[in-house]
């Protein structure tokens, strides 16, 4: 909490498992709760490595939360049942992914656009007993008014919280945000509501709180990936960003079985969103690199310049 306004970890697919979930909050923290990246069911059955990034044995984070991709109501509440019975009473519903190979199948902010199909999703999830749910959203899919008829249908539910980032779906994570569509969620939507997009400075969450009062809180993603120490500037060492690289490098070497190039391209995506102020030359070898030993020394050598 900065200032008594609540922070939350978003969910990053790809990025913010586990082992970037446990070694964030262990050498830097700031957040007070994270959530999951989304579980989906794919062939009839949820992914096992969804259900092993969930389980409660693997999550060492204050408050976590996992997430569920909406979608076909019974695929929902599959996947709710295994949370339920893995000990999990508090689930978020996804319906904010603006990626088109999902949202195009009616899924995640896809599903906006579908009212009657959002409604049997939440009916089919209240037979699930002993779980309570918070929501994920954009304003919609393709129309940023569509939300208007989405948000009646929260009292089906009645979540804990609503996170929306101000943009649509197929803007993905481009264009302006959409404070005004925003603040009329806020201001008719029925339970807390929290402002998720474009936070990358403990400035730019005052900013928010200022021009936006009565958020519930505000919900952070590629803002804590960029820089795991953005809510705690004192922890902003070399050797703690290292120590986060090496914990990922090390937990990813045990984990993935598909040798050296999977390992590679694994450790590799991490940069994509890492340390963007870093030394240009060494991200560009990080970028390049063939070989782990390759990236190794990349990676030594960027690490070896932050401590100049």
């Amino acid at each position: 909490m900065i200032d008594g306004i609540k922070i939350l970890c978003a969910p990053v697919q790809g990025i913010t498992d586990c082992h970037w979930r446990n070694a964030q909050h262990e050498i830097f923290g700031g957040p007070e709760g994270y959530y999951g990246p989304f579980m989906r069911v794919e062939h009839g059955e949820i992914r096992r490595r969804d259900l092993i990034d969930a389980s409660p044995a693997n999550n060492r984070v204050p408050h976590f939360t996992p997430q569920i991709l909406a979608c076909q109501p019974k695929d929902a509440v599959k996947m709710v049942e295994e949370l339920v019975a893995m000990g999990h009473k508090f689930i978020d519903i996804n319906l904010g992914c603006p990626f088109p190979p999902i949202a195009l199948h009616h899924k995640g902010s896809g599903l906006l656009q579908y009212p009657d199909e959002t409604e049997k999703l939440f009916k089919a999830l209240l037979k699930v007993p002993g779980v309570s749910y918070s929501i994920k959203m954009r304003l919609g899919w393709d129309d940023p008014k569509q939300w208007r008829e989405i948000v009646p249908l929260f009292d089906i539910i009645t979540p804990e919280q609503v996170v929306v980032h101000p943009r649509t779906g197929r803007q993905q994570y481009k264009g302006v945000l959409n404070l005004d569509e925003f603040s009329e969620i806020l201001s008719l939507c029925h339970y807390p509501v929290v402002y998720n997009g474009e936070l990358k400075t403990i400035e730019e969450v005052m900013r928010v709180k200022q021009i936006l009062p009565d958020i519930a809180g505000v919900m952070i993603g590629r803002g804590l990936i960029e820089n795991p120490a953005m809510l705690c500037p004192e922890k902003a060492t070399a050797d703690n960003y290292c120590e986060l690289h090496n914990r990922l490098r090390e937990a990813y070497t045990e984990q993935l079985n598909g040798g050296e190039h999977q390992l590679l391209m694994k450790m590799k995506s991490l940069w994509e969103i890492y340390l963007p102020n870093a030394p240009h030359r060494s991200l560009k070898a990080i970028k390049k690199a063939t070989s782990m030993a390759k990236y190794n020394a990349a990676v030594n050598e960027l690490f070896y310049s932050l401590e100049l």
